[in-house]
């Protein structure tokens, strides 16, 4: 007797008809038991900030790492030049042109292209064209979501807690 063919899509996992097998909570549940449980998010989800003008989805947010989904508008001047030595930067441009200043260097960073940016190095980052840009932001560690829930929120003691334990000052 020859054991039977293995399917042509088997179950791995819980995963069966592409569907998962349970229902996890979204990335940025702060009721999970442990910051570090692993999580998935579906498509179009993740917490959405609007802050002036820009949209940033935070898809990911724990101690380790904070990711999002930035959409900046047409003529987005980004923040002032400043530094944040706490944490770590990594860009990466979906849709149009990021311009990313270095120091005293000035970079524009296309789509598919990417910026690594040590928190310690001034720096800032605008959407200079007239179409708007959509770029993956990458802070690690982790936490600095709070500080657009904050802005968002113009919640003035909470940006003054979060941009304090990060160091974040104007450079």
């Amino acid at each position: 007797m020859t054991a039977a063919p293995a399917p042509a899509n088997p179950s791995f996992l819980g995963w069966r008809g592409g569907r998962p097998a349970a229902t996890l909570p979204a990335m940025t549940d702060t009721t999970r038991p442990t910051p570090d449980a692993p999580l998935v998010l579906p498509a179009g989800a993740g917490e959405l900030i609007a802050i002036g003008g820009a949209e940033v989805v935070v898809k990911a947010a724990a101690p380790r790492v904070t990711f999002a989904d930035y959409t900046a508008p047409a003529g987005f001047p980004g923040p002032p030049l400043h530094v944040h030595p706490a944490f770590d930067e990594v860009f990466y441009v979906l849709d149009g042109t990021l311009t990313v200043r270095l120091r005293d260097a000035v970079h524009e960073v296309a789509a598919g292209g990417t910026a690594f940016v040590p928190g310690a190095v001034p720096h800032t980052f605008a959407n200079e064209a007239a179409s708007p840009l959509r770029f993956l932001a990458v802070c690690a560690p982790g936490g600095f979501e709070r500080y657009f829930r904050a802005l968002a929120a113009d919640d003035a003691e909470a940006l003054a807690a979060i941009t304090a334990s990060v160091g974040y000052a104007p450079a």
